[in-house]
Formats: structure tokens, C-alpha cells, sequence
């Protein structure tokens, strides 16, 4: 082999390697199967139906108590996770660890049960109970993916007998690797490898909201906006997987970058975050005291705008 044969085989192996590194990373164009959305945690009806009676399944309706009343499905429990709110300096997720234990005690978990929590669809409730336990260092939670109304579709059967287990001790080992803390954020606003991710209304997001639930408005310097709806579809379920891509693709959402969501209190952004874990985001984190506790930090900047962005 002669040294200019040699060169240009080394020149073609690496950018064979650099297009498939970058496709993998950042997508490329060619078409995609535009597939379900599927993991470990995101259940779809049909396996509920058969594993309904399962010993090791504990399942958790996560709906207002009226609606529990209401219709359930069989053998769910009432599990009340909305009213959760933090702070993330150290006294206030002490607090979250204390309120934690008490609610997901009602579960009854004695070891390795899987926890199934749903809603009437995949929204802002559901996602935000099992990313608590995410955060509670229990790896055996999952989501019913269509809620209730699927369940309903399929014609399967209601029960309106209430559901009551045993409470156990419930110990919440914090997993750190998916809460973004106030001062974690602070640190990442002028970080290229980090992407804040804003899933509030536009208003919100520009800073032009006329609530008064937060002392300020705008958003966090340097955030990028792709409010969670985007992500679902009309029935608020997840899209399938190729839509995911391209509409976070199109928002800079790449997954070469760590990936920090929030709104006002961190139930949207759950919803986001699980969409992200969906398509398999290595670096993700939500920011559970959101906007409502960034604004009450008046040592920290704030942008807005003068008229709402752009869709």
C-alpha cells in the first residue's frame, strides 16, 4: 500500500466514524419509523389487563378523590401526590423527604412491588407521582400510558369499592441525578453543554402572564421554549417517537446536552423530563421548584420580553 492509498483510508475510516457519531447524536434526515413511544416504566393497557391480579402490583390512581369515587380500575388505590411543592435548598427538600415518606407509605410496599400510577390520560399528575419516586430512589414505578380513558376505550371494567392497603414504613433515599436544584441551575445559565428548558405557556415564558402566584414574571436567562404540550398528542399522550424527535431537534433539545426542564412547580416539566427518558436522554433533570421559586430569589436575574415569542 503506498503512502497516499494509506492516507486516504485513514481520512474515509474517520469521516465514516464522525457521520455516525453525529447521526446518532443529533438525528440526521433520512426517514424514521415513526414507532410508539416504549420503556421499562410505560405501560400500556393491554399488560395491565393481564397482569391485573398480580401479587407484586400495586396500582395508583392519582385523580382528584371525586373522580376516584367516581370509576376506577379494579384494585387501584387513591393516591393524592399534587398538592407536593418544593424548595430546593436544604431545608426545604428535608421537608419534601418528610412529606414523601408519609404519602408513598399508604402504598404498602413491603419490597420489590411495582407501583403503576395513572390518571384519566399521560398528564401532568401521573408523571409527576412516578418522577417523585424516581427521586424517592425506588426504581419500580411505572406509568399506565393512555390512563383511564384508554382503559376505558378497551372496554375494560371500572370498580367503585375503595381500595385500601396496609401503609408500610416508606424510606426516601434521595436520588440526586434527577432533581435540579435553584443553585444548580444558577451555575448552568451560561453553560453551552447545558440547555434550560422552559415547557410554561408562551405568556409565561415572555413574561407577560398576569397571575400573581410568583413575586416576579419572565423566565430564566438563556432558556429555551417548547411548552410540554407539544409533546403529546390530542388525547395528552405521548407522540410517537419520530414526532418527539424532530419537534425537540427543532427546539435545540439535543441529546449530546445536558437537559434541565421546568415551569412553575414542576409538574409540567415531569411530564417533559419523562419524554425525554422516553427517547433515552442521557443528562436530564428536572427542576422541581420551577419558576415559583426561582422568582422568590430576587438575587437572581430574570429575562422577559417586551411582546410574546414567536411559536
Amino acid at each position: 500500500m503506498n503512502q497516499r492509498n494509506f492516507f486516504f483510508k485513514v481520512a474515509l475510516w474517520w469521516a465514516i466514524l464522525v457521520f455516525g457519531l453525529s447521526a446518532r447524536l443529533w438525528g440526521d434526515s433520512s426517514p424514521r419509523p415513526n414507532k410508539a413511544p416504549k420503556a421499562e416504566w410505560l405501560m400500556d393497557v393491554t399488560w395491565l389487563k393481564e397482569h391485573l391480579k398480580d401479587k407484586d402490583l400495586i396500582i395508583a390512581d392519582t385523580r382528584s378523590q371525586k373522580e376516584y369515587s367516581e370509576g376506577h380500575i379494579p384494585g387501584a388505590i387513591w393516591l393524592g401526590v399534587f398538592d407536593l411543592s418544593a424548595r430546593t435548598n436544604a431545608s426545604g427538600l428535608e421537608e419534601l423527604k418528610q412529606e414523601l415518606e408519609k404519602k408513598f407509605s399508604v402504598l404498602g410496599i413491603t419490597g420489590t412491588e411495582k407501583v403503576l400510577f395513572y390518571e384519566e390520560a399521560t398528564g401532568v399528575q401521573v408523571t409527576r407521582a412516578l418522577w417523585f419516586l424516581m427521586y424517592s430512589g425506588n426504581s419500580n414505578g411505572k406509568l399506565l400510558h393512555g390512563g383511564l380513558a384508554a382503559w376505558r376505550a378497551a372496554q375494560y371494567p371500572l370498580s367503585w369499592e375503595r381500595t385500601v392497603r396496609n401503609p408500610q414504613p416508606f424510606v426516601v433515599k434521595e436520588n440526586p441525578e434527577v432533581l435540579a436544584s435553584t443553585d444548580y441551575v444558577a451555575r448552568r445559565i451560561k453553560n453551552p453543554g447545558c440547555v434550560i428548558l422552559d415547557v410554561r405557556s408562551r405568556e409565561e415564558y415572555a413574561g407577560q402572564d398576569s397571575s400573581k402566584h410568583c413575586a416576579r414574571s419572565g423566565r430564566i436567562p438563556g432558556a429555551v421554549w417548547l411548552e410540554w404540550k407539544e409533546l403529546l398528542d390530542n388525547t395528552l399522550n405521548f407522540k410517537p417517537v419520530a414526532e418527539l424527535q424532530k419537534r425537540l431537534y427543532e427546539a435545540g433539545v439535543t441529546p449530546d446536552k445536558e437537559i434541565i426542564t421546568y415551569c412553575h412547580r414542576g409538574n409540567r416539566s415531569s411530564n417533559t423530563y419523562l419524554a425525554l427518558r422516553l427517547l433515552g436522554y442521557p443528562r436530564i433533570k428536572n427542576y422541581i421548584g420551577s419558576w415559583h421559586e426561582w422568582a422568590s430569589r430576587l438575587d437572581l436575574p430574570v429575562d422577559k420580553d417586551e411582546t410574546s415569542p414567536s411559536p
